[in-house]
């Protein structure tokens, strides 16, 4: 999910921001500590995704046991969850088999609200065809209101990402304006306090550039979520997201990082948090550690599903670029130095020589 909104990001620190003071209470942060919690979590990766496999596995076992369709489709959105952010073909398999459970059940508001889901892991991985034929068949009529705020979510990130990638600027304004419309939508039937009023909520309140009630919104966020969760990932996403639009480039590669480090150990291969604090090291002249973070996560984001998003292109490009350029300067420096070295010894030679005739 975190990918979902980076165009808003984008726009948003498009806008010249004047930086505001931080809380007094705001903590100090220790990034070098920080980044070696995530070096250990990294190395310690394949522990993690082990057990995000034997919990798969467990519950799929269930399922394939379990004779009651009832608890077919409970198990079955259960598998969805754990692949939701973990590989993309079994979350797209699972959500197709929910929507099948709930139409043998007769149960078309759960069927909404299962394509409603589907639309939104297809249009978060670029299959936006096959997110608006999902959306398009939904009865809204049907719907709860838990199936309502996944209908119109799913809905706002769809016209999200068809702004992002038209380059028709009134084409791209009538997106956005339908976006802000599901948008409004969502927090409409949205509990007070959900995750989806959260992040919508900080959304909105830095549109409108108040940015510490933004934080304040974030407190609240940070005291509902578990801490080592991707509930928690998500948060701190979303909170690095406003300290980067106050221009705090400490605070925001802590928030980055933390969101990264709780990803990495709840086995989640959609990564983005740590893609881009990769991108801001590269901007920082910690390219090492900006190249091991780019490869992890290279490597999770091909596990979840094989083809980059234009958002994590584009940071991958501007790491290389980085990279590239600081090898030129090396290989500069190198030449000038040996330019100065060879210099000097054909001096001496030419003194050697001189002495001798003399």
């Amino acid at each position: 999910m975190k990918g979902l909104y980076l165009l808003i990001a984008m726009a948003l620190l498009a806008i010249p921001v004047h930086a505001q003071g931080t809380s007094s209470s705001e903590e100090s942060v220790d990034l070098e500590a920080l980044y070696q919690q995530i070096d250990d979590a990294i190395s310690l990766s394949p522990e993690y995704v082990s057990e995000r496999e034997r919990e798969i596995t467990a519950c799929r076992d269930s399922f394939l046991m379990e004779k009651h369709q009832e608890a077919r489709l409970l198990l079955a959105e259960k598998l969805f969850h754990l692949y939701q952010s973990y590989k993309n073909d079994s979350a797209l398999h699972y959500a197709d088999l929910c929507i099948c459970l709930s139409d043998s059940l007769h149960r078309p508001d759960l069927t909404g609200r299962f394509r409603s889901l589907l639309a939104l892991q297809c249009s978060n991985t670029n299959m936006k065809a096959e997110s608006l034929e999902q959306l398009n068949l939904v009865n809204r009529s049907a719907l709860d209101k838990k199936g309502l705020v996944d209908y119109y979510n799913a809905w706002m990130h769809f016209y999200g990402e068809m702004a992002s990638y038209t380059q028709r600027d009134a084409v791209r304004q009538s997106y956005f304006d339908k976006q802000n419309i599901y948008r409004d939508s969502v927090m409409m039937v949205a509990e007070e306090g959900s995750e989806e009023w959260f992040h919508l909520k900080m959304d909105i309140l830095s549109a409108q550039r108040h940015f510490q009630d933004a934080l304040t919104i974030s407190n609240s966020w940070q005291k509902t979520v578990k801490k080592g969760t991707h509930e928690s990932a998500y948060a701190a996403f979303y909170r690095s997201m406003v300290y980067s639009y106050l221009n705090n480039h400490d605070l925001t590669c802590y928030w980055l990082g933390m969101s990264a480090l709780d990803d990495i150990r709840c086995a989640v291969m959609n990564q983005a948090s740590l893609l881009f604090l990769a991108e801001r090291l590269a901007n920082d002249g910690d390219l090492s550690r900006a190249l091991r973070y780019l490869e992890f996560s290279r490597t999770c984001n091909n596990a979840f599903r094989p083809h980059m998003r234009a958002y994590q292109f584009n940071s991958v490009l501007s790491i290389i670029e980085k990279d590239r350029d600081a090898a030129h300067q090396r290989a500069n420096l190198t030449l000038l130095i040996a330019g100065i070295v060879i210099l000097l010894l054909l001096l001496a030679l030419i003194i050697v020589i001189v002495k001798k005739k003399k």
